[in-house]
């Protein structure tokens, strides 16, 4: 009987123990996002918390630009055929990534992929440049304020009637970036900054 109530006592102070034993987790805000970023990585969907610098402690970078048509993502500018490793260090891991040999270099054309945007690269030697930058949902727009939904009157009158037309896409071209936007009953249903491949002048 008495080593009956010795193991009674010993199982509640486990179950006690137990209990308490999630006080070491971590609470509030930074408890939040750490489940909300892995479950990001898992589904690659962030809809109510878009992914932050990935890098705190790296300033915004400021590749040089070779055309007014730039995309900005956290703040931080993606031109065309600019060097992406200082950007990637600064906007964060991607929710997808994937990598294939490239048909027209030597090296791996790269595939970013984030809940808002895709992002390719093409390679020259060791460094990867930046070829495209895609808008996948709304949630983000140009700096001039276009996004998936916009009406074309909203297209025309952030970057003007100096379009060409083909079918329901409408083209701007500035310096080495040509800016595709592509309409479905007169709204936007796809955005996406293409550069010129200096190497394949």
């Amino acid at each position: 009987m008495k080593r009956l109530g010795i193991l009674t006592l010993a199982f509640a102070l486990t179950l006690t123990l137990a209990a308490c034993g999630g006080g070491d987790q971590p609470s509030g805000a930074q408890g939040n996002n750490d489940k909300t970023n892995d479950a990001a990585v898992q589904d690659g969907s962030q809809q109510s918390a878009p992914e932050g610098p990935g890098n705190t402690d790296v300033e915004i970078p400021a590749p040089k630009a070779n055309s007014k048509l730039v995309f900005t993502y956290q703040n931080c500018p993606l031109p065309m055929n600019a060097e992406f490793a200082p950007l990637l260090d600064y906007i964060g891991e991607p929710a997808s990534y994937f990598e294939a040999a490239s048909c027209a270099f030597e090296g791996l054309d790269k595939t970013y992929t984030y809940s808002d945007m895709e992002i390719i690269t093409y390679p020259d030697e060791d460094v990867d440049y930046i070829a495209s930058v895609r808008l996948l949902t709304g949630n983000v727009a140009t700096p001039e304020g276009i996004a998936i939904g916009s009406s074309k009157d909203d297209v025309v009158a952030a970057y003007g009637e100096e379009y060409e037309s083909f079918g329901d896409q409408y083209s701007y071209v500035d310096g080495d970036t040509t800016l595709e936007i592509l309409f479905e009953n007169d709204t936007v249903a796809s955005v996406e900054y293409i550069g010129e491949n200096p190497l394949l002048a």
